[in-house]
């Protein structure tokens, strides 16, 4: 889930209606579906799995891209975990990155919630406590995802 917060990392509430138009559209399970390399992918989520495999295992790849959901296309990665390239810890932040511009450069309403959060501190708030892509109910970890979208908006400033 993608959060907000001010300077002082202090959450800006919302209601559901509110963040499902105000926050949800950068959730990398949001329905903001992008084309990359020729190919539709229906969230970012699929496409970022599917840059685990697509040049180790392009069966794997495919599955993740044709997946029902962005849950299903997660699940399919860490199943097959031991088919990513080797050097996919030293290139997933650039993949990320990759995947995110592609969403909000091809959806006007992504960048449109990406710049209406102006100054705010984006947050990937993980409930596994995956704290090297958001932070936990501490407000800690590196907080890599919500950094990348925080850099692209950047750019666009």
């Amino acid at each position: 889930m993608i959060k907000l917060f001010d300077k002082e990392m202090n959450d800006k509430k919302y209601d559901i209606a509110n963040y499902q138009i105000e926050v949800f559209p950068l959730d990398n399970f949001s329905p903001f579906g992008l084309i990359m390399n020729g190919l539709y992918f229906p969230t970012s989520e699929h496409a970022f799995q599917y840059l685990k495999f697509v040049d180790t295992n392009i069966d794997i790849a495919e599955k993740i891209r044709k997946a029902l959901s962005p849950d299903e296309a997660r699940n399919i990665a860490h199943e097959n975990k031991e088919y990513r390239p080797n050097n996919w810890s030293n290139i997933k932040y650039e993949k990320m990155e990759e995947v995110l511009r592609l969403k909000v450069n091809q959806n006007p309403r992504v960048k449109e919630v990406l710049l209406n959060t102006k100054d705010l501190i984006i947050a990937e708030c993980c409930i596994d406590e995956d704290t090297d892509w958001g932070i936990d109910n501490n407000n800690q970890g590196n907080n890599h995802l919500g950094n990348i979208w925080i850099k692209i908006r950047e750019d666009f400033l």
